[in-house]
């Protein structure tokens, strides 16, 4: 997709504190093997607070750095992760009553760790259909791990450990701080088990008070790749998420070496530099890698706590082009074109 007039006019991130990974390893709960290699320093974990008031938090910023704020949002797309609050609820009602908006719709998305860039897309095709009125969409994500149905602390491939926080941007057709100039999503079913495991379609993992144990389902699809002879998944992975973004590249008209930044999930260096940045031919200082070693992997929220964290630097300048990449299970992968139009006035 290579949109036309679509903006990111304001962005919000709500961060709690970081807790070092090395305690985590004294208490007992991180492998000290997996510490040593992976080169994470903290991660950041939230109390009690629920994942909605925390989107709530980062929304607020984000509409006040919004020029139209809360009173022209026409539309609220909550992405998500983890656990929201009760079952059969809606998250994003809750949202848009907690900021006052009203006359609008919501819904809610559910793209795993995609969530925000899968908004973006989304934001990007109906950004025409919203009432003058209302031009602006509002795009919220949270999630906080915090549950004995699951152990953050070896949640993922080495280096992917679950961290807590919550984002939000304004997107708008008016103008903002950044351009978006491609979007470009695919799914690549073929690895949708690597997510499931073993586990059954149903009762659901948590309903049934079972584990949530993302690592070993992972392991048991590899064992059954490896059993019929299947190709490498880290390799058929690593070509999907550089051909989402090398794709999106040529919708945005840029080469790879025009990029400022590379923003990725928050994970371990050899992974960054497998799946995008050798791909693209850039090194891994270009990625926000070190920045993400103080945060653990915040689920949907990664890239724009990046992007909020290079403004607030001043690591960008006008006309710089950033791309945002996201994977997810499914296994989907996300890539977005950023071109900086103006460093705004909340950064200062």
């Amino acid at each position: 997709m290579k949109p036309a007039n679509v903006f990111l006019a304001g962005l919000g991130c709500w961060l709690p504190a970081a807790y070092a990974a090395s305690e985590a390893v004294a208490a007992g709960l991180y492998d000290a093997t997996v510490f040593a290699e992976s080169g994470l320093r903290s991660v950041l974990i939230a109390g009690p607070e629920s994942p909605p008031d925390m989107a709530v938090r980062a929304a607020r910023t984000a509409l006040s750095h919004s020029p139209g704020g809360a009173a022209a949002i026409g539309t609220v797309l909550h992405g998500s992760t983890f656990y929201q609050g009760p079952e059969m609820w809606s998250p994003s009602a809750y949202i848009m009553r907690e900021l006052g908006i009203t006359g609008a719709t919501s819904t809610e998305i559910r793209n795993g760790c995609n969530s925000m860039l899968t908004g973006v897309e989304l934001a990007a095709g109906l950004l025409s259909y919203q009432p003058e009125s209302r031009p602006d969409i509002l795009l919220t994500t949270a999630d906080n791990f915090n549950s004995p149905l699951f152990n953050r602390w070896d949640s993922g491939p080495m280096g992917v450990i679950a961290a807590d926080a919550a984002s939000s941007v304004v997107v708008s057709p008016a103008g903002g701080f950044a351009r978006v100039d491609a979007v470009v999503s695919r799914v690549y079913p073929e690895f949708e088990a690597m997510a499931r495991g073993n586990e059954p379609l149903f009762p659901p993992t948590g309903s049934a008070g079972r584990r949530i144990d993302t690592v070993e389902r992972a392991q048991q699809f590899n064992e059954r790749v490896r059993e019929v002879g299947g190709t490498s998944v880290a390799d058929g992975l690593a070509k999907a998420c550089s051909e989402t973004a090398l794709a999106a590249l040529g919708e945005a008209g840029l080469e790879a070496s025009e990029l400022r930044w590379v923003l990725v999930p928050n994970g371990d260096e050899m992974t960054t530099r497998n799946c995008i940045m050798d791909p693209l031919g850039l090194p891994v200082s270009r990625s926000q890698w070190e920045f993400g070693r103080g945060i653990g992997h915040a689920s949907a929220s990664d890239q724009l706590i990046a992007l909020d964290q290079l403004l607030r630097t001043g690591r960008l300048d006008e006309g710089d082009h950033v791309l945002l990449f996201g994977g997810a299970p499914g296994w989907s992968a996300v890539a977005a074109i950023l071109t900086i139009c103006e460093l705004p006035p909340w950064i200062q």
